[in-house]
């Protein structure tokens, strides 16, 4: 067995998609394995016909031969494409990650079965997004959550996740519960937020702000019933009691045109920023003073980075981000400990008249607002740092190599 072992991460995005939330778990995933000792390159589909085949970023070697799929005939191709490379390419590592239990784990799965490759796939997703759920949707669906019993591991980021797997039909010896770790950091500063915004108005003329204007940072996908409708509905009045504040709008999707006319004819124009994407988000979250959870969208990468950030947080109350935030019930300290969700405003209904109220509530006492979000990074630096995370997934890498595997099975005996 190589000193270092050898893995290639599957994964559907990737650096520059700063501003998803998958792509960013994955490149801080791929940075923090890669400083543990682990050699790691990355396989992701190309979304321009200019995009280099081959980069590499922060030092790990990323290939992009294949282009996205971007229908359900371009699924068909990209996948022939994936397993093609697969098969040519990936016997030179001992394991195929694959962050996802979807079309890119199937193509690893049948790969591995004939180059004689380990897979650990993780269950991506949260609620009703989970790859369990998604394999609900469709025949085509159903047969990626199939394929995905044959490989060596499979790991679950929450308990409710590993429960679904096993209600699947996933052999409970083969799901791993691996929690996503917080990362480390130095303490936030107000110089550090000064030079943050700086920089950010610099590159993007929106972004400007002064040292004393407080920025409400929500990260939301713009589709038609995600969350972020909480805080373009209550941004009206939410800047009419507070005139000077400023709400920033990060990311896409296909209601962003929709949701900019909104801001317009709100006459709330000139206090919105909606800067698009971003390669890195750090400066986002060191400038911004509240961060907004409106859904279950970026719960892996962008809630946690809140919480490095130490701001204080605003969130929806669902099952998935008390997750996240304070653990599961069960395992939130010895007894007399400090329960982490006290730290955290919770909307306990997704109306835009909830948020308003408790995003005035903040405003309104922000010093002791970030005195809790302070308690709130200290206690999940301690309880789950991002290293047991890493050393986690390190130690999954070197036991599946020389376990025996069941890429044997046919697809039909996983059934």
């Amino acid at each position: 067995m190589s000193d270092r072992p050898r893995v290639l991460l599957i994964t559907r995005h990737f650096w520059p998609h700063g501003s998803i939330d998958s792509a960013s778990y994955g490149y801080q995933l791929t940075t923090a394995l890669r400083r543990d000792g682990v050699e790691i390159e990355v396989v992701t589909p190309r979304y321009a016909s200019t995009w280099n085949e081959r980069l590499m970023v922060a030092g790990i070697p990323v290939h992009r031969p294949m282009a996205a799929p971007r229908s359900e005939w371009s699924m068909g191709r990209y996948m022939r494409h994936l397993t093609t490379w697969l098969r040519e390419n990936a016997g030179r590592f001992d394991v195929l990650f694959v962050d996802g239990i979807r079309e890119e784990a199937a193509a690893a799965v049948e790969a591995a079965r004939s180059i004689g490759c380990a897979t650990i796939l993780r269950c991506s997703g949260w609620g009703w997004e989970r790859d369990t759920e998604w394999w609900n949707r469709n025949r085509s669906t159903a047969r990626c959550g199939t394929v995905g019993k044959l490989a060596d591991a499979v790991v679950a980021k929450s308990p409710e996740c590993a429960r679904a797997l096993v209600a699947a039909g996933y052999q409970a010896d083969r799901v791993v519960r691996i929690d996503d770790g917080i990362a480390g950091g130095p303490q936030p500063t107000t110089a550090m937020k000064v030079n943050a915004r700086q920089s950010l108005a610099t590159a993007n003329g929106d972004l400007f702000a002064e040292e004393d204007v407080p920025i409400v940072l929500c990260t939301s996908s713009m589709t038609r019933s995600g969350g972020i409708h909480l805080l373009v509905d209550a941004a009206r009045l939410l800047i009419t009691r507070h005139p000077n504040l400023r709400l920033w709008f990060v990311g896409d999707g296909p209601y962003r045109d929709s949701i900019y006319q909104r801001i317009r004819g709100d006459g709330v124009r000139a206090s919105i920023a909606m800067p698009g994407s971003f390669n890195d988000n750090e400066d986002l979250f060191l400038a911004a003073d509240i961060f907004l959870q409106p859904d279950e969208h970026g719960l892996d990468y962008f809630l946690p980075a809140a919480v490095r950030a130490q701001l204080p947080i605003v969130a929806v109350d669902q099952p998935s981000i008390r997750t996240v935030l304070t653990g599961n019930a069960s395992e939130r300290g010895t007894p007399g400990e400090e329960d982490p969700g006290q730290w955290v405003q919770w909307l306990p209904g997704a109306t835009s008249k909830i948020a308003r109220k408790k995003l005035c509530d903040v405003l309104g006492d922000l010093p002791n607002a970030r005195v809790g979000a302070s308690k709130l990074r200290r206690h999940l630096l301690r309880s789950r740092p991002q290293t047991g995370s890493v050393q986690a997934y390190h130690e999954l890498v070197r036991r599946v190599m020389n376990r025996p595997s069941g890429r044997n099975l046919s697809i039909e005996a996983a059934s």
